[in-house]
């Protein structure tokens, strides 16, 4: 039986995933973050998936998302950067909670996401060594070029955004995976995306793979391309996540 805890680590939502005979005893952990506009409890299949191997699965809400909803700025993409922002600074939050409960188990740490979880999870590789694997699911590497992106949006449709807004989310050039791919160090890393994603392109994605893939660096990284596909997870690829985190942290 899967047990589904709800609770509050400062201020963070979160949901732990977890099989009921292992809930105290130390296990890979997993950390896996929603989309945009999405929360914790809509990725409780995947979460479930995982937890079927064995995994401690962690899920918590983006800053203004699920029980921590808040109106989005109408400044395109503002809020949207503002929520990733805040899964990376809580992060260490998270695992430090399981590691002084002694639940980690050799320190097996593995993180994903979908959309912008999958976003979220590129930007904590370039600063996060103790993670040992991650997916990420139909999310951009390349965070200036979905930013330039939203940019070129916006003034094609005399949509109003700062001129200094590249300067507000300086912070990003620190955490684009794009810029310092070699932060990947040897780590599994798998990609998936759809090639007829409507909001995310496939090939920010897609190209960012061709480019690193031969490096020594990024000997375990892998990509999935879903053929004519949207932006959408089914359940066989919930089920290639599973046994990814399966075969890397167990």
């Amino acid at each position: 039986m899967i047990n589904i805890k709800s609770y509050q680590l400062q201020d963070v939502p979160v949901l732990e995933v977890v099989e009921a005979t292992d809930e105290q005893q130390p296990l890979p952990l997993v950390v896996f973050y929603h989309g945009w506009q999405s929360n914790k409890e809509l990725v409780l299949t995947q979460a479930r998936k995982l937890a079927h191997q064995r995994l401690r699965v962690v899920l918590p809400d983006a800053m203004n998302h699920g029980n921590r909803h808040q109106p989005v700025s109408r400044i395109p993409s503002f809020t949207f950067w503002n929520s990733i922002q805040g899964n990376l600074a809580e992060f260490d939050l998270i695992i430090a909670h399981y590691e002084q409960a002694h639940l980690i188990l050799n320190h097996q740490i593995g993180v994903g996401g979908y959309s912008m979880g999958g976003m979220t999870t590129g930007a904590l590789l370039t600063h996060h060594p103790e993670i040992k694997a991650a997916t990420i699911i139909m999310g951009t590497p390349n965070l200036n070029a979905y930013a330039q992106l939203v940019r070129q949006h916006a003034t094609k449709h005399h949509i109003y955004f700062p001129s200094d807004l590249g300067l507000l989310t300086s912070w990003l050039d620190h955490y684009d995976l794009n810029l310092q791919p070699e932060t990947i160090n040897h780590r599994p890393v798998l990609f998936w995306h759809g090639t007829d994603d409507e909001r995310i392109p496939y090939a920010q994605s897609r190209n960012f793979f061709d480019r690193v893939h031969t490096a020594p660096y990024a000997e375990q990284v892998a990509f999935i391309t879903g053929y004519q596909a949207k932006h959408l997870v089914k359940i066989p690829l919930m089920d290639k996540i599973a046994n990814f985190f399966d075969y890397y942290l167990n």
